[in-house]
């Protein structure tokens, strides 16, 4: 049967289609079926991904306030939300570091195609506020960091236990002055509430985004 549907999908895709099952009880209050491209740009523009206005707001009062000569570092850019509102609050000569493999995304697609989307949307980031997109695993970036303590560390990625832990310890051991991140109040993840109460809980909170 799994031979026959990808020879199904081949085909599909050769001339043009692609195959769309809808999730069941997506899409909320939705009440006619959507086509794949609808289901598509639903999952783009209204997924949890991206940051509240409070919890923007807090993350702009945060980089207003670093030292502006040691960089910020993300670890988790996804399509490039939180990357944005970074960009906006800090100083232009500031230097900002974004991680991220790639290797997840809402809409299904190709690490490859991700990668090229969240590169395409921050364009003007890269060329024009000192920024730096790297395409790598962060556990190879944090044992090759050889930078200056991050005056920011804002961590997005990987909200298990183990990881989000591991994260904010990384953070700690390379001396950042400032230690966020998001999804504290996700009961899908319940990992990073655990390991932030761990390791001393939040000083400030604003809906997920929690400060260290």
């Amino acid at each position: 049967m799994n031979a026959l549907k990808r020879r199904i999908r081949q085909v599909l895709q050769h001339a043009g289609y692609e195959l769309y099952r809808q999730p069941a009880g997506a899409y909320g209050d939705v009440r006619r079926r959507l086509t794949y491209t609808e289901a598509q740009c639903y999952n783009a523009l209204a997924n949890r991904a991206q940051l509240s206005i409070s919890e923007g707001r807090l993350l702009g009062d945060l980089v207003r306030s670093t030292d502006t000569t040691r960089p910020i570092i993300e670890i988790g850019t996804l399509f490039g939300f939180s990357t944005i509102v970074i960009s906006l609050f800090k100083q232009r000569q500031q230097p900002l570091i974004t991680v991220d493999n790639y290797c997840w995304n809402p809409l299904g697609i190709s690490p490859d195609v991700h990668y090229e989307i969240t590169k395409n949307r921050l364009a003007e980031v890269v060329a024009k506020h000192n920024a730096r997109l790297l395409r790598m695993d962060k556990n190879d970036f944090y044992r090759t960091y050889d930078g200056p303590p991050p005056a920011l560390f804002f961590c997005d990625a990987d909200h298990s236990y183990e990881a989000t832990k591991r994260d904010i310890m990384w953070a700690q051991s390379v001396g950042a002055s400032i230690i966020c991140g998001d999804d504290y109040d996700l009961a899908s993840e319940p990992g990073v509430r655990r390991a932030v109460d761990e390791l001393g809980g939040p000083r400030q909170l604003a809906d997920g985004l929690f400060v260290l």
